[in-house]
């Protein structure tokens, strides 16, 4: 090469490397001029073209100049970052496979490949991969940091945290690394590792918006909610681009209950960022717990939300036999196979299927597997875990195992990959959240009866069919039958109390007006409310400011917060009367309050996520205690408490009507589910040519 080309090269080189893209270009292409084909210069311009999006340009040179670069590494390592920028992913690999084959373990190759097989489930391929870059170069940021995901992905969590403080040490004194270290503990569930390396980096720069932002999380995770909002409020003052700042303050607002807040924060941002997806989803959750919220807007805003930010696809061509008498492979697909209150409601039904009739495939999109996790592992027919996998590619595996149905277990959730469900992932695809996910290429939404008895059904709102259950699909769980029914508290003294169990963001502004007027109307009334949330002083005081707004006097008031399960028995023999939120309430939360002796009055909406209290209460024949309107909801309650007799009787009988119930024995409960799946099924072959 001559020097005149050496001298174009080099500067073309330093004004790449200075980020001065055109001007480099210019050169790159004054090279060309001269000597057309130069290997060197074609390589580094499609570099260049590749760093600017100019995809097709980069590739053309890329093919041009590899032949005669011969086994050169990084040119193909170049290449290859290239092809994944155009989408050409397969493609991507392949070159990536090659640089090694070319090279043996060449670390940019190593990094590459295993940041491209995650995602698409090849675990301990990637770690194999990571292993042996991390054996040429032990300090490897990026690789510790992945390496990291992958082993905790294994379920090797002591070597994967190792990992990770590696590559905090690797990280310096370099906040943005830091953070991004402090990023993934988050991500994997480790709020106070991840604290502490945010206080790391703010110690650095103090002024570091990442690091506020992560601190504000990492504290909200632990249920430090005022400190949270103090140093996120800090953050958002000190940039323009506060979008995810705002997720985490929309989703602390949500857990304290101020649900206006935290739809007016969510909607603003959507207003700047309409194709913001998690914004979208969290809106769609907080609308179905505003008691405002009529069937129509939740229907037309989850059809929006679908229309918005899943793909299309088209309907692939299924392989699954169209026997209608087979053995069905049902998929359940969540990120919740944790300890996590779906294990209570769905555990049994799981471990009730006939295994005859149906097959059960559990796909895990859980960030940081438990205890829990492995009970769902036992119970399950085939385990695949997914969690940050590419939709696509979990798409791919569902129809490799020749899932028949799959089932969505919680509907739009920031952390569920619906998207498979848009991909066509099965023949057959179901819900079973508790309102309509908005998408059409779910068919079927799976409820007890109650659900669907409303407006919302008979109007034909929903996007899915309801496929209705005489009861079920969620049961009560384990509880210990040697703690006995506590007496009726009301019976041994002159006050009467009421208790709301449940989340504060499901205890809507009309739900406290209803508590007020019913703490005035009935003589010497409480209530207690309990949400492990109310531990936090702003939690609490942001309760507080709305009860007495919806009138309620402090002094009728008794906030508790976190109770361990030995304690929480104590908890129920101080309620006489259970006052369920509306239009959303935990079911797991109202099984137990049943199981205490407790009877709880609810209220049916017109969303069919309302109508679940009345589902529950009309299995155990208390299909009374459910209202229609707010009035009938006071009312009720006022009926309950005056007469104190019959009051407990049905607490001394409680335990008995949930043994007793059909609807609550798990082996019918199953039958049912499974009767249902294969109706939709033989649904689908009849409609196959």
């Amino acid at each position: 090469m001559s020097d005149q080309l050496k001298t174009l090269l080099r500067r073309g080189l330093s004004a790449h490397e200075g980020n001065r893209a055109e001007e480099a270009e210019e050169i790159y292409r004054q090279v060309l001029d001269i000597a057309p084909g130069n290997p060197e210069a074609e390589h580094l311009l499609a570099t260049l073209l590749t760093s600017v999006g100019r995809y097709g340009e980069a590739l053309d040179l890329f093919e041009s100049c590899l032949g005669r670069f011969g086994a050169n590494p990084a040119a193909r390592c170049n290449y290859a970052i290239a092809l994944e920028s155009a989408g050409q992913l397969e493609k991507a690999i392949d070159q990536f496979k090659q640089a090694i084959s070319y090279h043996g373990d060449f670390p940019t190759a190593l990094y590459h490949l295993a940041r491209l097989e995650l995602p698409r489930g090849h675990l301990g391929q990637s770690v194999d991969l990571l292993g042996r870059l991390l054996g040429l170069q032990p300090d490897h940021f990026e690789g510790l940091l992945l390496f990291g995901e992958a082993l905790h992905a294994l379920g090797q969590e002591e070597a994967a945290l190792k990992s990770l403080e590696h590559a905090a040490e690797a990280a310096g004194i370099t906040p943005i690394m830091i953070a991004r270290v402090g990023a993934m503990l988050l991500r994997l569930g480790y709020p106070k590792p991840a604290q502490n390396l945010y206080q790391r980096a703010l110690s650095i720069d103090a002024k570091f918006v990442p690091g506020l932002r992560g601190l504000g999380q990492a504290l909200a995770h632990q249920g430090q909610y005022a400190k949270a909002i103090a140093l996120l409020r800090t953050a958002r003052q000190l940039t323009t681009d506060t979008v995810d700042i705002d997720l985490v303050l929309a989703d602390i607002m949500l857990k304290c209950g101020d649900l206006p807040e935290t739809i007016a924060i969510l909607e603003a941002v959507l207003k700047k960022h309409p194709d913001n997806v998690n914004a979208d989803s969290i809106l769609l959750r907080s609308l179905a717990k505003q008691s405002t919220t009529d069937g129509v807007t939740l229907s037309k805003a989850a059809k929006n939300w679908a229309k918005h930010h899943m793909p299309i696809a088209a309907l692939p061509e299924f392989t699954n036999s169209k026997q209608t008498d087979k053995r069905l492979r049902i998929g359940w697909i969540s990120p919740f196979f944790c300890d996590h209150p779906s294990f209570k409601l769905l555990g049994a039904l799981a471990r009730h299927l006939n295994r005859n009739d149906v097959e059960l495939f559990l796909y895990s999109a859980t960030p940081r597997p438990d205890q829990v996790t492995h009970a769902w592992q036992v119970m399950a027919d085939g385990w695949r875990e997914v969690y940050g996998q590419d939709p696509m590619h979990i798409a791919n595996r569902i129809r490799k195992d020749k899932i028949d149905i799959l089932i969505d277990l919680c509907g739009p959730h920031p952390a569920q990959p619906i998207e498979v469900f848009a991909l066509h992932s099965a023949p057959v695809q179901a819900s079973m959240a508790a309102n309509s996910t908005g998408m059409s290429q779910i068919d079927y939404l799976i409820g007890h009866k109650e659900l669907f008895s409303g407006k919302l059904a008979a109007n034909k709102l929903l996007s899915e069919q309801p496929q209705i259950l005489s009861f079920g699909p969620y049961l009560p769980g384990e509880f210990d039958d040697t703690i006995p029914v506590s007496p009726l508290p009301a019976a041994f003294g002159d006050v009467i109390r009421f208790g709301c169990i449940d989340r504060l963001s499901h205890i809507s502004d009309e739900t406290l007006m209803c508590f007020a007027r019913i703490l005035n109307k009935v003589k010497n009334s409480r209530i207690v409310v309990q949400d492990e949330v109310l531990e936090d002083a702003y939690a609490a005081k942001t309760f507080l400011d709305r009860a007495r707004q919806a009138g309620i006097k402090r002094d009728k008031l008794d906030l508790a917060g976190r109770i361990e399960q030995q304690d929480r028995a104590t908890l129920y023999a101080q309620i006489d009367v259970g006052l369920a939120p509306f239009p959303a309430i935990c079911l797991e939360n109202h099984f137990e309050m049943l199981w205490h002796g407790v009877p709880f009055v609810s209220l049916a909406g017109e969303l069919t996520g309302s109508r679940m209290g009345l589902g529950l209460l009309s299995d155990i024949g208390l299909g009374a205690l459910c209202a229609h309107t707010q009035k009938g909801y006071v009312d009720k309650c006022i009926m309950l408490t005056a007469d104190l007799s019959a009051l407990g009787s049905i607490r001394e009988n409680m335990r008995e009507r949930l043994q007793n119930s059909k609807a609550l024995h798990a082996p019918a409960v199953a039958r049912e589910f499974e009767d249902a799946c294969r109706e939709m099924w033989q649904n689908w072959c009849i409609k196959q040519p």
